[in-house]
């Protein structure tokens, strides 16, 4: 009985690992949707005049955004587009 009992345990033990594995990209992957769809919510509370982009007004009250966004502004366009803040 105990030499049989030894195989399942392993196998058992085994399954749950990989069970449990498998749950890691997967909330890998939630979390970056998470973060996406908070960046947007972000994004649209800070376009106050609606027109799809963030000028240096619309990010004053941002500090991380008024810091960085030069750095943000690819091409120096003179405002930020949601792809910009994905990058």
């Amino acid at each position: 009985m105990r030499q049989r009992a030894l195989p399942l345990l392993l196998a058992a033990a085994l399954l749950l690992g990989a069970a449990t594995t498998g749950a890691g990209p997967a909330r890998a992957d939630d979390e970056v949707i998470r973060f996406h769809l908070r960046l947007e919510k972000l994004f649209r509370r800070l376009d106050l005049n609606g027109d799809g982009r963030l000028d240096r007004q619309e990010v004053r009250s941002n500090p991380y955004l008024q810091r960085h966004f030069e750095r943000l502004d690819r091409g120096g366009k003179g405002y930020l587009l949601p792809e910009d803040l994905s990058r």
